[in-house]
């Protein structure tokens, strides 16, 4: 941890003015109304579990109620800092502008001395606050020698004159010396009468008297004031109670009186003066309760009076008690108190106040008390305010009470008690009674504190401490505590760490500790509200969400653009930001998913998935192949909720209920559970038939994304939202897999797709025994065959039969059956011999096994299991080489380590950032770091905060919805957000990141992109996709020039028909615009040519006509112009060095270049296979492999598929084949048993071949059939 504390510049900036001047006994007074010393004490952890409860449950409250009067009370100031303002703007607006703290008036007094016959000088030098605070009467006077002048300025030296004394007619005059001063001042241009008719004019006394009476007159205010005196009282009981204080009847009594009860109390008196917040209480039988707040115990009992009597003479025998007594004494009343209290009660009559005094014989403190007939704690309140305004008229005195000889005697009064008058009006209402030390703390606190009254006590009291720690250490630089007193230094600690600045209302910042506890709502919702498509509940006006099982209140801030969860007791509590994904995915914007475990990430996906174990949830997302880093996506970049997933968990459930019913379930039971009995909308049922694949409940979840208008749409014209659209064809193609891993998971029903899947993976077995032949037949062992996995010449066969009651292993007993059930990896582990089981590793032919083999495998061959099985006709898709294809396997960043408050502050903006580029951008490693930027990093994180609120604001705006010309603007906003935050990347290289920005499929116009006005924010950004955006055929220089650290470009089904521009073309390393409407020329070339380190370029699909030029493209290694109406080959083919692909297809080639040579590695990559090619450049096609042993037509690559594992006789059998017979083999890969079988099918090929090779007749007879029909020879 750094020792240094992250947020000390916030500290010094939020700290009131009057605790940058407090003392350390001042600051202690603060910490002691914040302590709970019973928490460490062997009584209070010994005492009954009930009474504990009961005492912290007190304490709670009372720290609430303070929090709320401090809150209410804000902007309420200590005298001086009230002062201080006033005073200098008032002088200054009349040319006085020395610091008025600075600034001192030396008042000279000259006294004629009648026995020295002359003058003498003294002074009387006050701080100008301190002289203005106490004001002037109407009729004093100033010497000509008084002056006001800065202190520094102000020379006194105290020098003997003489005196004369004359003693009589005759005799000579005496002389002897006398004591005077002598003054050197350099004053400044205000005379001090003129600066006390200032002060009466002002009369800062008068103004603080409106400030009190603003501040506590209002009935919040008292209100809230007597809830404190409540709580503050119901905690002494309890503790009193706890600790034997009291008995059962006082406790009960006082409880009484809290609620409102008829309970006797009176106010005490001790020599006829009034003890302010001390309280006699009837006790009933038990007697007379005594109550002094701030006293430990704060609360006894006592028989009678005189039981009070003995106890309050035993009390203040004690200095500190009576030091702490007289906070119960008005200030102007303490001096006489005191006296009246030795002469009464201290033995010798003449102890020091520091030392304990000895009780006289016949000690006497004359109590009486006075009955309160208003009720209690709203007469005491009143009292307060009395007393409060009452003490401030004597340190801050009104004009109207301005009176010399009065100022004269209270300041010689406090100067013997060694009181500075700035430091007691500095803390000024804290040090009037007990009720407001503790409210103060509260206030301070809350400056700087966000929710502080919901921590624990030993964070407020550490919290306390560094507030203490930075005030001090600026009272010592200010010179407001004496230079060499022990300060405590400034330090560090783990709360600091895990405290987060958040923004307030008047544009400061507090530091919030990110627990949403405090916000949770007991709001008490009716079961029959169900959420809207967001996730939200809309109740009494008012709208919820749930987070984790507890709900919270939500409003939408206008300005943020964001909701924000509302706080149910605290209208001014900071309201944390939401983030969601527009389907009940909802998140606070300082939670850390990259922190979750796999079971919260599922079940903050919305209130669905809360239902559920965290075994069933990662059951379900190993099912659909969901992990942990999707589930992260969705949340941080706001995706949609992958719709499978809930769907398999309510397939899961229903499954189960099925199964628990046993035999009496009814056949349509789990339809009705899982499909459920509404009818089906004609949206649905029209998705269903163009989507066979759905089921009812699918397909109804699939549309709820759909505003009306889209549903129109799609009922009228059968078309989909573009992003939906792409959704449901991918889970389309994703069903079958999802649904027989389920099957092989939750067995249930003979799953065709999980039989697919099974046979599939035990093919892949690399430990399947040669000489094996598994087999599924129906009905019987002769019955129509579905799936096998072995060869046809394997010497053991055994079988699975399959029939209405499920699945058995044929163990040769028929017609007697074995057992069945829909578990097939149960019977296909039965029906195995003995030894393979056992060189398969299986022991319980349970089929756990082979169900955990099955997963495994389909984990790892994932990204291609669902085309290569149940694609569109199973079509093996074309190699694409570095341009297509999914994402570059790399791993991904390292996760996050850093928690420190910076480093996690930098994650609410940057929320996937690593290590590496948070040390990145505070500076540790950033060599081109910005040394003329000094800002803190705690600066510059507020600016970026600032800038993407901005950016929220500008999007939202640019979004706004136009009747003349709608658009589809809004379902951009994320996804640009999203980038700005860093949130959308790319793997890239062995540890990278490829900042993206992408745009793709959001029907985005070239008048959405013009007037998209983005901020120079975007450097970061190196692929940006705008693809299949139809109507898209400009990238205006507004939008490009924002990426210019751009590297990849991908225009994919728009209709550009230029190439496009970009900021830095020399950057560029990949330009995709396939299926556009670009037609070569001399302009396209020449910004072709400006893409000097491109590298992969994708041009297939345009009406090109012409060929590009290549020659200038240094970099190339990829190349796609396919379908391009190309007639010659591009130019500088022969200088790609290091190719990977380039494709040529479906052009109408007339012929290759005379003399046509390009080294072996582009002939190798090169396909020039079209329909349309010319006979010309079909014969030179052929001479070109006669004398190079290179297929210019196919590349190498669509091959591939027969060479896993083949060696140097397979590569030598295959080049003795004829070219065309080659050729024509490739439709294989893309049929069975290629797809489900590959293993097999590749030895089975292979074995086959080499029997026509052998052979010369065979290969006479065979190799004249179409080599499509290879498997279905008689071999």
């Amino acid at each position: 941890m750094p020792a240094n504390n992250p947020h000390r510049s916030l500290l010094e900036a939020q700290l009131p003015h009057w605790a940058r001047q407090a003392t350390p006994k001042q600051w202690a007074a603060l910490q002691q109304s914040q302590a709970s010393p019973w928490h460490e004490q062997d009584w209070f952890a010994n005492a009954a579990p009930d009474l504990r409860q009961a005492v912290c449950a007190s304490q709670a409250r009372l720290v609430r109620s303070q929090a709320a009067l401090a809150r209410s009370l804000r902007g309420l100031k200590q005298i001086t800092e009230f002062a201080e303002p006033l005073l200098q703007n008032f002088l200054a607006e009349r040319g006085f502008n020395a610091p008025v703290q600075d600034s001192r008036l030396l008042r000279v007094e000259r006294t004629w001395h009648w026995n020295g016959l002359r003058y003498l000088y003294s002074h009387r030098s006050d701080n100008l606050l301190q002289a203005a605070l106490q004001n002037f009467a109407d009729d004093e006077a100033f010497t000509s020698q008084s002056a006001i002048a800065l202190s520094s300025n102000i020379q006194v030296t105290r020098i003997q004159v003489q005196g004369s004394a004359v003693i009589g007619m005759q005799a000579p005059v005496a002389h002897f010396p006398l004591t005077s001063e002598r003054f050197q001042v350099e004053p400044l241009p205000l005379a001090p009468a003129t600066f006390a008719i200032h002060c009466r004019e002002l009369d800062l006394g008068g103004a603080y008297q409106a400030h009190l009476e603003q501040h506590f007159a209002q009935p919040t205010v008292r209100e809230q004031a007597i809830t404190v005196q409540k709580a503050r009282l119901r905690l002494v009981s309890d503790l009193a109670y706890l600790r034997h204080h009291i008995n059962g009847n006082t406790h009960d009594q006082v409880q009484q009186l809290l609620q409102g009860g008829n309970v006797d109390c009176w106010q005490l008196a001790l020599f006829g003066i009034n003890l302010q917040e001390a309280m006699l209480i009837d006790a009933g039988r038990a007697g007379l309760a005594l109550y002094l707040p701030g006293h430990d115990p704060a609360l006894r009992q006592c028989n009678d009076l005189e039981g009070v009597h003995d106890a309050l003479a035993t009390l203040l025998l004690q200095p500190d008690a009576r030091q702490a007594f007289t906070g119960y004494i008005m200030q102007d009343e303490r001096a006489h108190f005191l006296d009246l209290l030795q002469q009464n009660l201290d033995a010798s009559g003449n102890t020091a106040n520091d030392r304990p005094w000895q009780r006289a014989a016949q000690a006497d403190l004359r109590p009486t008390r006075q009955a309160i007939t208003a009720e209690p704690f709203g007469y005491f309140q009143d009292l307060h305010l009395t007393r409060l305004k009452h003490e401030a008229s004597l340190l801050a005195v009104p004009t109207a009470l301005a009176d010399a000889s009065a100022r004269a005697r209270r300041l010689a009064e406090w100067e013997s008690l060694g009181w500075d008058v700035l430091n007691v009006a500095g803390f000024f209402i804290p040090g009037v009674g007990a009720l407001m030390l503790g409210v103060t703390a509260c206030q301070l606190l809350g400056e700087v504190y966000e929710g502080y009254e919901a921590w624990e006590e030993g964070d407020r009291h550490l919290a306390l401490r560094h507030l203490e720690a930075v005030g001090l250490n600026m009272a010592l630089i200010g010179g407001f505590v004496v230079a060499g007193h022990a300060v405590p230094k400034l330090f560090n600690s783990p709360l600091m760490e895990n405290l987060h600045e958040v923004p307030v209302n008047n544009g400061g910042y507090r530091l919030w500790n990110q627990d949403l506890a405090p916000y949770r709502s007991r709001m008490e919702l009716p079961e029959s509200l169900q959420p809207n498509a967001q996730g939200q509940y809309l109740h009494e006006g008012r709208q919820f969400i749930r987070m984790d099982g507890h709900l919270y209140q939500q409003h939408f801030d206008n300005m943020l653009q964001q909701w924000r969860i509302v706080h149910p007791h605290t209208r001014d509590a900071w309201q944390p930001p939401l983030e969601h994904n527009g389907q009940g995915a909802w998140r606070a914007q300082h939670e850390q998913p990259s922190q979750w475990p796999y079971a919260k990430l599922a079940r903050r996906l919305g209130e669905p998935f809360a239902a559920f174990t965290t075994l069933q949830l990662e059951r379900a997302g190993r099912i659909c192949g969901i992990d942990a880093a999707r589930l992260r996506q969705v949340h941080l970049q706001g995706q949609p909720s992958p719709p499978l997933l809930l769907d398999t968990l309510q397939r899961m459930a229903a499954k189960a209920q099925v199964q628990a019913m046993g035999p009496h379930a009814t056949p349509h039971l789990f339809d009705q559970l899982y499909n459920g009995s509404t009818p089906i909308a004609p949206a649905t049922q029209q998705l269903l038939a163009a989507y066979p694949r759905l089921s009812p409940a699918l397909a109804r979840r699939l549309l709820t994304t759909m505003d009306t208008a889209d549903t129109l749409a799609w009922q009228a014209h059968g078309r989909l939202p573009t992003a939906l659209g792409q959704q449901i064809e991918q889970v389309h193609s994703e069903l079958p897999l999802v649904r027989a891993l389920e099957d092989v998971l939750q067995p249930a029903s003979g799953n065709a797709d999980a039989e697919r899947l099974l046979f599939s993976a035990l093919d892949a077995m690399p430990e399947w025994p040669a000489e094996l032949r598994l087999e599924l037949r129906v009905g019987s062992p002769q019955g129509p065959r579905l799936e096998h996995v072995g060869s046809e010449q394997a010497t053991t066969v055994c079988r699975v039969l399959k029939s209405t009651e499920g699945y058995e292993a044929d163990l040769g007993e028929r017609p007697a059956s074995a057992q069945r059930d829909p578990d097939l990896c149960r019977a296909l582990e039965q029906a195995l011999p003995r030894l393979q089981r056992k060189a398969l590793g299986i022991v319980q032919s349970d089929g756990n096994v082979l169900r955990e083999w099955v997963l495994a495998w389909a984990d790892e061959h994932r990204p291609v299991l669902a085309q290569r099985l149940w694609g569109v006709g199973a079509v093996r898709r074309k190699p694409q080489g570095w341009l297509r294809g999914g994402r570059p396997l790399a791993p991904l960043p390292a996760p996050a380590g850093q928690t420190g408050s910076l480093a996690a502050a930098y994650r609410r903006v940057f929320p996937d950032a690593t290590d590496a580029e948070f040390a990145d951008w505070l500076g540790d490693e950033q060599e081109d770091h910005n040394p003329y930027d000094i800002r803190s990093a705690t600066e510059r994180l507020r600016d970026l905060q600032q800038r993407l609120d901005a950016l929220r604001r500008d999007l939202q705006q640019w979004a706004t919805p136009d009747p003349s010309s709608p658009h589809q603007r809004h379902r951009a906003i994320r996804p640009i957000i999203n980038a700005w935050r860093r949130l959308s990347w790319l793997p890239y290289g062995r540890s990278g990141r490829l900042f993206s920005l992408d745009l793709s499929s959001l029907d985005l116009r070239n008048e959405d992109l013009a007037s998209l006005a983005l901020p120079d924010d975007f450097t970061h950004i190196e692929h940006v996709s705008l693809s299949n955006n139809r109507l898209l055929s400009q990238l205006p220089a507004e939008f490009y020039e924002r990426f210019p650290s751009l590297k990849r470009l991908l225009l994919i089904r728009c209709r550009f028909q230029r190439l496009p521009r970009v900021a830095n073309p020399q950057q560029l390393r990949w330009l995709d615009l396939d299926r556009n409407r670009i037609t070569w020329d001399g302009e396209a070339q020449r910004t072709l040519n400006q893409f000097s380190q491109l590298a992969a370029l994708d041009l297939s699909g345009n009406p090109l006509i012409q060929a590009p030029d290549l020659r200038w493209l240094g970099e190339l290694r990829t190349v796609f112009l396919s379908g391009c109406a190309l007639t010659e080959l591009p130019r500088g083919l022969d200088l790609v060095s290091e190719p990977l692909v380039l494709d040529l297809t479906s052009n109408q080639i007339q012929q290759l270049p005379a003399a046509f040579n390009v080294p072996r590695p582009v002939a190798e990559t090169l396909s020039l296979e079209s329909k349309w090619l010319a006979p010309a450049a079909l014969a030179q096609i052929e001479a070109y492999n006669t004398a190079h042993g290179v297929d210019l037509l196919v590349c190498e690559l669509d091959y591939q598929g027969f060479f896993d594992n083949a060696g140097p006789a397979e590569a030598a059998l295959w080049q003795r084949l004829p070219l065309q017979f080659r050729r024509d083999l490739r439709p294989l890969l893309d049929r069975e048993p290629f797809l489900s079988h590959p293993n097999q099918a590749r030895r089975e090929f292979w074995r086959r071949l080499s029997m026509i090779d052998a052979d010369p007749v065979l290969r006479q007879a065979w190799l004249t059939h179409p080599p499509s029909n290879l498997f279905n020879l008689p071999l």
